[in-house]
């Protein structure tokens, strides 16, 4: 403990003159937080742009179509082959394969063993940017062990229908009993490095604690190992994986929006979900800074932005609960969407859409809300087309198509 409260993470909040905050913050984490993802009002943009319009399905010449017949239990994520199939993460530990609108009966046999309870299990999944000649595949998934769970990646070759090779290349640290709040998004970014995300579990502190991987973005090479330009590597002080900290609970992160940056989507408390560009080394505050209250209504800190922080691109008030984050390339779309930000939603139950522009949030739109529910997972199959992944036990798997002609549609039988 006495080397933790030394570490560079207090001395940096003294420097700022936000430690007292902080210390203050801490003690308002209720038990009963572990909801996190529940609803807490009707969502709404608290950012200097325009209020976010909602987009009537009338309006909107593309409609949502269910794929596959079969439930899914508690999906994750979804993450496209090179030949159009998908695979599909269950939290329970299973690996789905879809193949056009079929889900294989069974699942994908080798997928390790996860640790399950409350927002854990088996998580994201991310196809190696060379799978014709690799055949891999990385999932993040919770493992358990006596001390508590960790967030595990384990790189894997797909043969058929079951997984060969596995290798786990990276394993958080502490071990911690907490089973909420998580993170756990994989991306490769735009210098080829893998990022994973992970979460606070609800112990706040952690995230400006830099002997610790909670709250924290991190970043290593394909095989695990850590690279010699990470930003703190050499220092005894630092975790080496770390490449940026002070986050709560990211869930999107991707290196694809064709700017050379790195993005990433998290979840804030009672208000204050953030859009971030993530840059090596940078503070985003959690919980020194944020647009959020607790879940009880008390503050757990009266600053929204401090010198050496990294402020967020765009926030939510109330929250939204963002759980995902893409970047749309593709023809299937109108032109005006290339390179716009769609974010799936929990609270929201809407597919939210960000024009960006220098780095800067100009318009948001709203899509299907309170249609298909909580959206877990949004991703962009390789011929353009879009796909919803929705939340819960009986959760189902959507395309966004382009509708049959609407006038014709609506004109009446002669």
């Amino acid at each position: 403990m006495n080397q933790i409260a030394s570490g560079v993470s207090v001395r940096s909040a003294i420097k700022s003159g936000l430690a007292s905050i902080l210390i203050s913050g801490l003690s308002l984490l209720l038990p009963s937080d572990a909801g996190a993802e529940v609803s807490v009002g009707e969502p709404q943009t608290s950012s200097a742009i325009a209020p976010p319009e909602y987009v009537d399905d009338r309006d909107f010449p593309f409609e949502l179509r269910p794929l596959v017949s079969k439930k899914l239990a508690m999906p994750w994520a979804i993450a496209f082959l090179p030949d159009g199939r998908a695979l599909v993460t269950e939290r329970p530990g299973r690996l789905r394969l879809v193949e056009g609108d079929h889900m294989v009966d069974e699942p994908i046999a080798g997928v390790p063993e996860v640790a399950i309870g409350g927002h854990s299990g088996l998580l994201d999944v991310l196809v190696d940017r060379d799978f014709p000649n690799t055949h891999r595949i990385f999932l993040s998934f919770m493992h358990g062990g006596p001390d508590g769970s960790t967030i595990r990646i384990v790189r894997a070759r797909l043969d058929g229908m079951a997984l060969e090779d596995k290798q786990v290349i990276f394993e958080s640290r502490p071990a911690v009993k907490a089973t909420d709040q998580i993170g756990g998004r994989l991306a490769f970014g735009p210098d080829g490095m893998l990022y994973l995300t992970i979460g606070d579990r609800f112990q706040m502190e952690r995230a400006q604690n830099l002997l610790d991987d909670g709250g924290k973005i991190i970043r290593i090479r394909d095989d695990g190992s850590i690279p010699d330009d990470n930003p703190f590597v050499g220092r005894d002080d630092v975790l080496p994986e770390i490449y940026s900290y002070g986050h709560r609970n990211p869930q999107g992160i991707i290196g694809n929006a064709g700017d050379g940056q790195l993005w990433s989507i998290e979840q804030g408390p009672k208000g204050g979900d953030e859009l971030n560009l993530i840059t090596s080394g940078g503070n985003y505050g959690w919980p020194l800074v944020t647009f959020g209250i607790n879940y009880d209504d008390t503050i757990i800190s009266s600053q929204t932005s401090a010198p050496g922080m990294v402020d967020s691109v765009h926030h939510w008030v109330p929250s939204v609960a963002t759980a995902s984050l893409v970047a749309y390339t593709g023809n299937v779309m109108p032109d005006d969407w290339q390179g716009n930000f769609l974010v799936g939603t929990l609270v929201g139950q809407c597919l939210v859409r960000l024009e960006v522009t220098n780095g800067v949030v100009t318009r948001e739109r709203r899509y299907f809300h309170d249609k298909i529910g909580r959206i877990r997972d949004v991703a962009v199959s390789p011929d353009g087309f879009i796909y919803l992944l929705t939340d819960g036990t009986e959760a189902s798997l959507y395309r966004l198509e382009p509708a049959e002609d609407l006038i014709a549609k609506a004109k009446p039988l002669q």
